[in-house]
């Protein structure tokens, strides 16, 4: 149990998830279609799966090495490191993990003939350092790598299957755009519902970071700022969705905006007015849930 806690478990399985859709729920689909070959087969696509994960969960064993000490001030009741893992251990499973991740990453590398999947992996792992190291302890840079890394979960396995969009591209124009449209979306999504998470968490983690000599924003630029900022990423999501259904642009049905209205929109519209007056920790971390609400929601929108 200390080790899927350590790795965050049902996070890993969300990026799975989101990896499968796109794959499975979208582009084989229109690939069968037209009777474009996929440039990965099944086993490829669960290596890429499988390279994605130890990478994300690298991630989130050197961040929790490194946190160790603010983690004990802001949640210390969740700290996994030297309480349940000794810290040697951890570092052990993120040289295996990383090591499995490099391994996996190199041979799709050289099967598909897309020599930069290594370099991106490789890259992953500088910024997730860097990202630990330093940016995460300024303000908003830290923040948006993880956006960028949450919206690249699925925009790397479009990148893998590049070739075959350009088939489609050339094939059928509207179907690829359609396509694009839908990867395009949910990209901006976990974009900014990942950024309005990770600003809402800082505000939770104000003490603790403050302590630890951190200067995330709501450090930096005060409370009322970080909260505005907060809101205002909540309100680009209402605006894309709202966009969305104006201009009706294909690839999105009625039972997706339904969907959208329940599992984003409503919730969102709640964490709005929950951050309005919003002081205590627990009261940032009622809204932290919201947002896991909203950016599971906009998960299973794939679906459909």
């Amino acid at each position: 149990m200390s080790l899927f806690r350590l790795l965050r478990l049902p996070n890993l399985l969300i990026v799975a998830l989101v990896q499968s859709l796109v794959y499975f729920r979208l582009l084989l689909p229109a690939f069968a279609q037209q009777g474009i070959s996929p440039r990965l087969n099944t086993l490829e696509f669960l290596f890429l799966v499988l390279a994605t994960l130890c990478t994300t969960a690298c991630g989130y064993i050197i961040n929790d090495l490194y946190d160790y000490e603010m983690d004990l001030l802001n949640r210390k009741a969740k700290v996994i490191v030297n309480e349940k893992i000794s810290a040697r251990t951890c570092i052990w499973i993120y040289a295996l993990l990383g090591y499995v991740g490099f391994l996996l990453s190199l041979y799709l590398a050289l099967r598909i003939g897309q020599v930069y999947m290594l370099g991106l992996y490789l890259l992953s792992f500088v910024l997730l350092f860097l990202y630990t190291r330093i940016l995460k302890k300024r303000p908003l840079l830290g923040n948006m790598l993880v956006a960028l890394f949450c919206a690249g979960v699925a925009g790397l396995v479009w990148l893998a299957e590049l070739p075959g969009w350009w088939a489609l591209q050339n094939a059928v124009p509207q179907k690829a755009q359609t396509l694009q449209s839908i990867i395009n979306w949910y990209c901006a999504f976990a974009f900014f519902s990942t950024l309005f998470r990770e600003i809402v968490k800082d505000l939770e983690d104000k003490p603790g970071d403050a302590a630890a000599g951190c200067r995330t924003f709501p450090i930096a630029a005060g409370d009322a700022a970080a909260k505005y900022l907060a809101m205002a990423m909540a309100g680009l999501l209402l605006v894309l969705l709202g966009a969305l259904y104006f201009y009706q642009v294909p690839g999105f049905s009625a039972p997706f905006y339904l969907g959208a209205l329940i599992g984003v929109v409503a919730p969102l519209i709640y964490a709005i007015y929950l951050l309005q007056n919003a002081q205590t920790p627990n009261d940032y971390h009622r809204i932290s849930t919201l947002a896991k609400v909203v950016m599971l929601a906009g998960v299973l929108l794939l679906l459909v």
